[in-house]
């Protein structure tokens, strides 16, 4: 039976446009919950996102997989947490400068640093709940500040998506064995350390809690939530989901709650 469910945020429990909570995910979570069951959040965001967002969900208490699997908060505590050193940052920050523009890197304050002012990228994030640095990211580096946790390029169109793709792959100064860079979308990227995945993040919350493999469903919509979907015994993949993500997922939804009516039915067969 399933027992534990691990949802992504962004255009999965989040709308894609308004960046909201459907009342009927609410309903259905709330019920999944007074059952006795878990619902964890895995998401490329901080822990703080989804109460920033909206006010609807403050009275859920719930654990995270946060940016990608380098944050994992049980009970409101950060128990696991895997930074960039600095020197990691600036060998890919350095030798990928061609597109520096296109950078978003984010503190373990949950805090947004950018190239400059102005850029393409700072402009997509200037109305979300954070706070952003006064300083360029050549200027943070060369300071001692928090740790960069997380790094997104973010692109205007697929060819140059494509072109820093292939540049990342071929450069031979920057050490891949130590990073892992996820296509998650047609137009960004998002890097993290080699051992911040969503799916490597869920292991370890599954080793930590003690919680079997196979009690576990996850819904998402996009490349980087594969890896959870590959982990998961029921995977569920929204309908205007990647389209690869949708091949992959047992079932392709409407909504959170659709997911967990589906969970519920297995459930009820399984007993």
């Amino acid at each position: 039976m399933i027992k534990v469910i691990f949802c992504d945020l962004d255009d999965t429990l989040l709308t894609p446009k308004k960046k909201d909570v459907k009342i009927t995910d609410i309903e259905a979570i709330r019920r999944w919950l007074e059952r006795g069951n878990q619902f964890v959040i895995a998401t490329a965001r901080h822990h703080t996102f989804l109460n920033k967002i909206t006010d609807k969900m403050e009275d859920f208490d719930f654990d995270y997989i946060g940016w990608n699997g380098a944050e994992i908060v049980l009970k409101q505590k950060t128990v696991k947490l895997l930074p960039f050193t600095k020197n990691d940052v600036i060998d890919i920050y350095r030798n990928m400068e061609k597109f520096k523009m296109y950078i978003k890197a984010t503190n373990i304050n949950n805090e947004y640093i950018f190239e400059s002012a102005n850029t393409y990228v700072e402009n997509l994030f200037l109305n979300e709940p954070c706070e952003i640095s006064n300083q360029s990211l050549d200027e943070y580096l060369n300071e001692d500040n928090p740790p960069i946790i997380h790094i997104n390029y973010i692109f205007p169109n697929k060819n140059l998506h494509q072109e820093f793709y292939d540049e990342y792959l071929k450069n031979r100064k920057i050490n891949k064995e130590l990073y892992s860079c996820k296509i998650t979308s047609e137009f960004s990227y998002d890097i993290n350390v080699k051992d911040a995945t969503k799916e490597m993040g869920i292991q370890s919350y599954l080793k930590l809690n003690r919680i079997p493999i196979d009690q576990i469903a996850s819904i998402g919509d996009s490349l980087n939530d594969i890896g959870m979907f590959k982990l998961s015994k029921y995977s569920f993949c929204m309908k205007y989901g990647n389209e690869e993500a949708k091949s992959i997922s047992s079932y392709v939804i409407n909504g959170v709650n659709e997911a967990i009516e589906i969970i519920e039915r297995l459930n009820e067969y399984e007993q």
